[in-house]
């Protein structure tokens, strides 16, 4: 067996297809050699890369020239998604008009148009611009979920786009399959947030008719002074909540806490500390544990419920033509 140093340096550390293969006149035996591997039909790498979705996505981009798009951009990009998508083995890749879809093992091939500001070129792969990979996710992901990946997008730190840029985007949009949801989505997404729990927790509290908390606004004291941004928080009431990840288990975390709930009280705040366990009902019907405790929270500070509209069939979350093809 020859070393992978004998390759062409052009080929080395990267895969390679085998008309580049033979064009750099490498032989067959060398490209069978069992230090090498075929990520895909016609593409050979080194034995040592990690079976990575980046890595596959690199293999079948230097055979198919296609764009890695749908929810393998959107993990690329690191977009929250459920497990039940992040856990797929499938590439999503997009070609242009004039090109047909891809149809390979574990691709899932689409043709659509593409701007050339839709498409980003990594150092390895190209792959749809954040913007558009959201929008793409439209038709493959739930209102929830979507809401989830678009408060990602718009994040408080290092975010991949801005509201501005997002509602434009949307605008030039207007019609295509997967605008109405996209644009549902829009509304209730909020820039600034943290985590995609916090999301999630603000759609559950909004969804049980709690108004709508505030995200990491600043809680001063009296004399103006800093004291901490709290996940969401109710000025009016002075009431914040605080989710709680697995992280802040950790003992540094936790004595970090204390304080910082500490202070919050002594301000005169009142703070409900959640956790996963309270966002998830114990039984089928009951309501979630941090629906009451924000509630009681809010009523005890002086807030009073509007009044229940009038009943009336339940719109539909989802339009049909948004709908992915079953």
């Amino acid at each position: 067996m020859r070393h992978p140093s004998t390759l062409p340096p052009q080929l080395l550390h990267r895969p390679f297809s085998t008309a580049e293969a033979r064009a750099a006149a490498v032989t067959r035996g060398r490209t069978r050699a069992r230090d090498l591997v075929s990520p895909c039909h016609g593409v050979r790498t080194d034995s040592t890369e990690p079976d990575t979705l980046l890595g596959r996505a690199r293999a079948l981009a230097t055979v198919t020239d296609a764009v890695v798009s749908h929810l393998s951009a959107a993990l690329l990009w690191g977009f929250p998604l459920p497990l039940a998508s992040a856990a797929t083995a499938v590439v999503h890749l997009t070609s242009q008009p004039g090109h047909r879809a891809v149809r390979r093992k574990n691709v899932a091939g689409h043709q659509q148009l593409l701007a050339p500001d839709e498409i980003v070129s990594g150092a390895h792969v190209r792959c749809t611009s954040p913007l558009r990979t959201w929008f793409d996710l439209a038709g493959l992901l739930g209102l929830d979920d979507l809401v989830i990946a678009g408060d990602f997008l718009l994040r408080r730190r290092n975010p991949l786009s801005t509201l501005q840029a997002l509602d434009a985007y949307l605008h030039g949009r207007a019609g295509k399959a997967g605008y109405r949801k996209a644009t549902r989505a829009r509304a209730l997404m909020r820039p600034g947030t943290d985590s995609p729990k916090e999301t999630e927790l603000r759609l559950l509290l909004l969804r049980h008719g709690l108004p709508e908390p505030g995200h990491n606004v600043p809680m001063l004291d009296e004399t103006g002074g800093w004291i901490q941004d709290p996940d969401m928080s109710y000025e009016r009431e002075k009431v914040a909540v605080q989710y709680d990840g697995g992280h802040h288990a950790e003992p540094r975390q936790r004595r970090s806490d204390i304080f910082r709930d500490e202070r919050a009280r002594d301000a005169g705040w009142r703070v409900v500390v959640l956790t996963q366990w309270d966002l998830t009902p114990f039984a089928p019907g009951l309501e979630p544990t941090a629906v009451t405790r924000v509630r009681a929270a809010l009523l005890d500070r002086g807030w009073t419920p509007e009044p229940a509209p009038r009943s009336r069939a339940r719109p539909r979350t989802d339009h049909p033509a948004d709908r992915p093809p079953s």
